[in-house]
Order: structure tokens, then sequence, then C-alpha cells
């Protein structure tokens, strides 16, 4: 993260606000800021959020049906009992879809804005036992892709899988098994990819090096790139604000930090 995109989106009428690298995809506070802070800007119905690894090969012809969904995960499962219980306090008699759980909220995936801007508020995110759900389950569960279907579910929005993304793994024509349709507008690549995933094989033309600038020195004299390891108190002190995070504190437990120490 860092790396300062303004004249990218001068270019292409775009909106970029600069944040602090902090591993976002690893730690939600940040990263649910993010997405909140994406859903006001844009101010539209739905949005959609793309990674790195994503490849757009058409407009839209599945249009959303939920309240957010994503490329289809064969058999995942969330521990539920948590997640329903927050949201039955919302919704009575809220449950958990088995295949609500299959929707992957990774690149090429879409959302309600009236869900991000309630299930991401920094009140809805400091609502959720992060501690708790992270003992349950692993480190894991801090990652954008698990962390976004909990908290959606904790306010009792529902996903599934959307057709029109898919994921690429050993084929270069063919969706994995069970993931989408070959025709699907968003694909997603995995590290099976043949080659090597296509976007980071990708070199910056010279005519479009003017359109981004790296990171700032000030950024850079941290290391930001680890796990469990996010404090407010700390990315305040290093940033000089709490603009692009959660703005209420969070603290690991004991046994979070002793299950992953120097991460």
């Amino acid at each position: 993260g860092g790396v300062r995109f303004d004249g990218l989106c001068k270019a292409e009428n775009c909106t970029f606000m600069l944040c602090p690298p902090a591993n976002d995809r690893w730690h939600p506070w940040p990263w649910f800021r993010r997405m909140y802070d994406a859903a006001v800007s844009l101010n539209t119905e739905f949005l959609i959020m793309l990674e790195p690894d994503n490849t757009v090969h058409g407009p839209i012809t599945r249009h959303p049906t939920h309240d957010a969904g994503g490329l289809r995960v064969p058999g995942r499962r969330f521990n539920r009992e948590y997640a329903e219980k927050l949201a039955q306090e919302v919704k009575p008699g809220f449950k958990w879809k088995e295949e609500s759980m299959e929707a992957g909220l990774c690149g090429g995936s879409y959302y309600r804005t009236a869900a991000v801007l309630d299930a991401f508020s920094d009140e809805s995110i400091a609502r959720i036992d992060w501690n708790l759900l992270g003992e349950l389950c692993t480190k894991e569960v801090y990652s954008s892709d698990f962390a976004m279907p909990y908290a959606l579910t904790a306010r009792g929005y529902e996903m599934w899988p959307w057709e029109d993304s898919a994921q690429m793994e050993t084929s270069t024509t063919k969706p994995k098994a069970g993931s989408g349709p070959a025709d699907a507008a968003i694909k997603h690549y995995g590290g099976a990819y043949p080659g090597g995933k296509p976007t980071y094989n990708l070199r910056v033309k010279p005519a479009d090096e003017k359109l981004f600038k790296d990171t700032l020195s000030t950024h850079k004299q941290f290391n930001t790139n680890c796990q469990v390891c996010y404090n407010l108190k700390t990315y305040t002190e290093r940033f000089g604000s709490d603009q692009c995070t959660n703005h209420l504190p969070f603290k690991y437990s004991k046994v979070m930090k002793q299950r992953y120490p120097g991460r």
C-alpha cells in the first residue's frame, strides 16, 4: 500500500485518496474504513471491489441479487454460531445459509452500498468480538476475504455466489470447477495459473510512469507487512491521523498474541 495514483485518477476522472500502508487485507480495521469511505464517495446502489489479480472481460450481464456476492468457493464453511447470534439481534430468526458461505468476497465481488454503510461502520466493526473469532478459528479470520462475510452476516445481510465472477487456476480457458462460468465478466487468478497471474506480468509503459508515484518516505520507514500486529495508538502515532482506519480502539487478546508472536 501507499503508492500514489493521483495522476491516474486525474487522467481517468476517478477519485484517489492516499492512505498509509497498513497491510489492510490482514487488518479489518483500516480495511473496513477504506471500503466504507469508498462507498460514501461513489454514492451508487452497488460497488464492485477489484484486486490487482483481476481482469475484466466485458460489461456486467448478471446483475446483483443479494447484499453482496462473489465467485463461488464450493464447500467453504464458516463458524456460524457467533455471527448468527449477532445477526439475530438485528434480524430475529436469521440463518447463515451454506450457499451464502460459498460467496468468495475477493477481487471481483459486489456490495450493496446500504449494507456497507451499516455493516462496515466503525461501530458495527467494534461490536464484533474479533478476538473470539480469531481464537475459535485462526488468524485467517482477519483476512479481508473472511472478515467481510463475518461482518455482513453479523448485521443480517446475505451474500450469494455471483455468476459474473470466476476463479482461474490451472487452465487458461476454463475456470476452476464450480467457481463460475467461462464467460464471466470478471476473472480472478490463483497462484497455479500457467505463466503466473496475467496482471502481475504487466510492465508500466514509459508514457504511463507519470500516472503514479512511489510511497512517501515517511510511510516507507515503517514495516507494515505483518499480521496480527494492528494497534490504533501506534497507527496514529506513526501516520499522524486515524482518518483511514477505524476510530475505535482494538486490542488483541493474550491468546492471540501468544498464538501468533512476532507476526
